[in-house]
Formats: structure tokens, sequence, C-alpha cells
């Protein structure tokens, strides 16, 4: 019997999942926008140019986290990934 969703297919899934939100999340960033959500700015009380000063190295990692995590769903997926018999 197969399965709904394989394993490859579900590891695919979660991780579009996760990279498609890091991805967003480092766009927002450097759009200036989320700013609130950067660690110790929760009630937009750190001045702007120290905010301004992490938002962009902090959004580039968030971009490159996201496609890190969408790439190995993809090699998942395809079989790169996992135990070789």
């Amino acid at each position: 019997m197969y399965a709904i969703l394989s394993n490859e297919l579900l590891g695919l899934v979660v991780a579009a999942i996760v990279g498609i939100f890091c991805i967003t999340f480092g766009i927002q960033l450097l759009r200036n926008k989320w700013l609130r959500l950067i660690a110790g700015n929760t009630f937009g009380d750190i001045p702007k140019k120290k905010v301004n000063k992490v938002r962009k190295p902090l959004a580039i990692v968030f971009i490159l986290v996201g496609c890190g995590c969408v790439a190995l769903g993809i090699a998942g997926y395809l079989g790169y990934l996992g135990p070789t018999h």
C-alpha cells in the first residue's frame, strides 16, 4: 500500500514551508518591516540606528537559511540525501 504522503514528499513540504517563512521574514527585514520581531525590540524601544545595524545581516542570514531549507527539501525528495543501500 502506498501512503498518501511518502517520507520524501513530507520532507519536501515541511522544508518548503520553513524555507518560505524564512525567506519572507528576511525580505521583510530588508524592507524595514517586522523590525519588532528582532530580539529585544518587542516594544520598539531600541533606537533605529541600532536596529538598522542588525537588520541587514540578519535578513541575509534568514534568506540564506530559507534557500538552504528549500534546497535540502528538494535534494531529499530527489533521493540525494538519506541512507544508501
